[in-house]
């Protein structure tokens, strides 16, 4: 029998192994985040195959998406039938809370998805941060002069433009066009980039202090509104949280109530000009020098 293959990324400041029954060839998304496997990771996932299906003894918690999420005995049981094979063998993750978890295949399609392995959908992300006091929030990431500031909001509102107008004007890099991953550190919170990224295709596994949170809405004038803790509910929204975990939900606000404490969150009014970045460089980096 032929040894597991493994491989480890990092990012965000965690490192994730991964273990399969056959060598694969990382999806392109992984490489940026590819690392030296050196005996420490903080989160495993042990692909296994099935050629029997999985048969939960208990009920179904909650349904999302075509997936089937169980609470188990082991832990979370996420189950994705639509994927599975002619004899009803799953695609599932089974979520432990002792950082070891398993990613279920049929064996007897484990060949197609060797080929096209791209599990970052299946590893519960919000869960496996969460753990590390982290969450993933709708956002793009930049990161200027060392800080990193999050522009968030449903899709549409200008995100991507907004990170882009900062690279272009003054020279920001972007870690992540669409899911940043947002830390609680004995230092503050940092954003951090992740292997989630939507459409935008920007990949990167740095990490930053967050210097601001800006909320963005189209308007023909730019302005800038402070807000406090009723920016709560509309980054609330922004972020992935499984509802139906009473312990998740009350862990996630909790750190929401501690990062509304500590790094300021703005609502940016502001058109797709270099004006909007003017604004918020100026209260960002400029006033607090003064």
């Amino acid at each position: 029998m032929a040894a597991p293959f493994s491989f480890c990324l990092r990012f965000s400041g965690l490192t994730i192994r991964f273990v399969l029954p056959t060598e694969i060839c990382p999806p392109p998304a992984f490489v940026p985040f590819l690392r030296e496997d050196d005996g420490h990771a903080d989160e495993e996932y042990t692909v296994r195959l099935l050629t029997q299906p999985l048969r939960p003894q208990e009920p179904v918690t909650h349904r999302f998406q075509q997936t089937d999420i169980y609470q188990t005995e082991k832990g979370w049981l996420h189950i994705f039938p639509v994927q599975g094979d002619e004899i009803g063998c799953q695609v599932a993750c089974l979520f432990c809370p002792d950082g070891r978890h398993t990613i279920y295949y049929p064996a007897k399609k484990w060949a197609y998805y060797s080929e096209v392995w791209g599990c970052s959908h299946l590893i519960c992300g919000e869960q496996m941060l969460l753990r590390h006091d982290a969450f993933l929030l709708h956002s793009s990431l930049i990161r200027c002069q060392g800080k990193a500031l999050l522009f968030s909001g449903p899709s549409g509102a200008g995100k991507s433009t907004q990170a882009s107008l900062w690279q272009q004007h003054r020279g920001a890099d972007i870690l992540n066009g669409d899911r940043t991953v947002v830390m609680r550190t004995p230092q503050g919170f940092l954003g951090g980039g992740s292997i989630w990224s939507g459409t935008s295709g920007v990949y990167c596994p740095d990490q930053a202090p967050i210097a601001g949170i800006f909320l963005v809405e189209k308007a023909p004038q730019d302005r800038l509104e402070r807000l406090g803790f009723q920016a709560f509910r509309p980054l609330f929204t922004q972020t992935i949280v499984n509802s139906w975990d009473p312990e998740f939900m009350d862990k996630v606000t909790d750190l929401y109530s501690q990062l509304l404490s500590q790094v300021p969150v703005y609502r940016l009014y502001c058109r797709p000009e270099k004006s909007a970045v003017d604004l918020v460089y100026h209260e960002i980096f400029e006033k607090e020098a003064l």
